[in-house]
Formats: structure tokens, C-alpha cells, sequence
């Protein structure tokens, strides 16, 4: 069990490794959402909380203010994905009963399903899609695994997950910053990062010299490309990487808070 955890839940890849049986919710306060104009089923998400590519999906949800599901994996377990008999990652949404895989593939499903106004799908959205899973969350990983105290950060989620009882969540607590701390050499020679800090500020100034000054990328109204990026980032808000690289672009820490702003907080529209 350690050895595949150690190997898989945590190694951020593009189809992203981080249930029908437990829910994530807090109170349900509306049992439908909204496709095209007709009721539908609420959507479910299950992810891990510190999964970027998880949150790449939610921060689309949030923005067209879509109500969802959450449903926490456990990454030891991975029980909650039972229903998906070959596809074991995250994340994975379900709506109305069809099960969707991988956030590209999600993320294709929302834009083809939920309305936004046509400027919202700019030519350039595959290019920052693309960028934003290849460039950017690939750092990622490194990052927040570089000592034991930000392994151990990357956890603290767990205390907090009502679908886990108290021996799953000390599980995970424990289990995972150890799994993760031994997974980061090989995450880094994989993707052949030397200086994880420095390619990561290095790789965000891109995004910072792409905005040109501007509030969000393609001028004062969010699109696709800002989501996406932004979805990433999301998912070490709560981390010593994310606070350092806000503290050292105030450019980027501007464009990330007046999305956020747009967005909405994290889960906002989950139920």
C-alpha cells in the first residue's frame, strides 16, 4: 500500500493522480444545477484537496457559479472511486449519471454543456490549457515537497475530511507527507528540475509578461486561459510556495486576487 501510494497518489501527472461511497458535502441546499437552461443532477468532483488539475476544474465550476459536489478521495484507499473500474485518478466528474475522467476531458464537457459568453473561449485556450498542466503544475509537486515541514503542510487537509474516520484521517496524515518527501527526488528527475523554486518563479513570470499589465489576460473580463491558471495555483494557496511566489511577483499576487475575486472562495458554488 505505501509503496503504490508513494509511487501514484501524489505524482501530479497530466491525468492528475490526486466514490460513490462517501460524500464531501456540507449542507445540500439545492439538489439541481443548471445545463443549457434545463435541471440537471447535481455534478460530483472527486479530488484530492491538494490536486491542481482538481482544482482547474472546481475554479470553472465556481466561476459560472454551478453548485457541485465534492467528494474527497482517500488516497491511501481510494475507495470512493470504486465505481470507476479502470480509471483510478482524479479527478473525476459525474453528470447525470456520465462519468468523465481527466480535467481536459472535464473541463471539454463544462465548456460544451454550461453557457458563458462567447469572448470566455479565447483562440489561445488550448495554449494556456497546455501550458498550464505541462509547464506550471509539473513545478508544483517539487515545490511543496522540499522539506519535511511543507510535506507535512500539504496534509493538514485531512483533519478535516468528515468522510474519514479518525483512523483514516491520522493515516493519511501521517502516511502521506512521508510518501510524498520520498517521492520528490524522482518527481524532479522525471521532469528534469534541478532548482524547483527557481524554474517555478521562472516559469510565472511567463504567465506575469503574458497579462502585459493587464487585470486579467485578455483584458478587464476573465477568460478560460485565467481559470485554468489560476485553478493551479489555487491548490497551494494555503502553503509556504504559494505565499513566497506572491510575495515576490505583486503583479501576479493583483491578477490572482482580482480572480479569485471573479471566482468566487475556493468551492464557493460546492454544496
Amino acid at each position: 500500500m505505501f509503496s503504490a501510494f508513494s509511487k501514484r497518489a501524489f505524482a501530479f501527472s497530466k491525468k492528475s493522480s490526486f466514490a460513490a461511497s462517501a460524500a464531501f458535502a456540507i449542507v445540500v441546499s439545492r439538489p439541481f444545477s443548471f445545463c443549457n437552461g434545463e435541471k440537471k443532477s447535481l455534478p460530483k468532483v472527486y479530488q484530492y484537496q491538494i490536486c491542481p488539475y482538481c482544482h482547474r476544474v472546481k475554479a470553472y465550476l465556481d466561476f459560472l457559479k454551478v453548485q457541485y459536489e465534492v467528494i474527497e478521495v482517500n488516497p491511501l484507499t481510494k475507495s470512493e472511486l470504486a465505481f470507476s473500474k479502470e480509471y483510478k485518478k482524479v479527478p473525476i466528474a459525474v453528470f447525470d449519471d456520465e462519468i468523465i475522467a481527466d480535467s481536459g476531458a472535464i473541463i471539454n464537457y463544462i465548456s460544451k454543456n454550461f453557457p458563458s459568453s462567447p469572448e470566455f473561449l479565447t483562440n489561445d485556450t488550448e495554449k494556456w490549457m497546455e501550458w498550464s498542466e505541462k509547464r506550471l503544475a509539473v513545478l508544483l509537486y517539487p515545490n511543496i515537497t522540499r522539506s519535511k515541514e511543507e510535506c507535512w503542510e500539504c496534509f493538514a487537509y485531512a483533519d478535516n475530511v468528515p468522510t474519514w474516520n479518525m483512523l483514516w484521517r491520522s493515516a493519511v496524515r501521517t502516511i502521506g507527507p512521508i510518501a510524498m518527501s520520498f517521492a520528490n527526488g524522482r518527481i524532479k528527475k522525471k521532469y528534469g528540475i534541478v532548482d524547483e523554486r527557481k524554474e517555478l518563479k521562472e516559469v510565472l513570470v511567463e504567465w506575469v509578461t503574458a497579462l502585459n499589465g493587464n487585470k486579467f489576460l485578455h483584458g478587464e473580463k476573465v477568460t478560460l486561459p485565467d481559470l485554468m491558471v489560476f485553478g493551479v495555483l489555487r491548490s497551494i494557496r494555503n502553503f509556504q510556495t504559494f505565499r513566497e511566489v506572491m510575495a515576490d511577483s505583486p503583479a501576479l499576487k493583483r491578477w490572482y486576487d482580482d480572480v479569485d475575486t471573479a471566482t468566487g472562495s475556493s468551492e464557493s458554488c460546492a454544496v
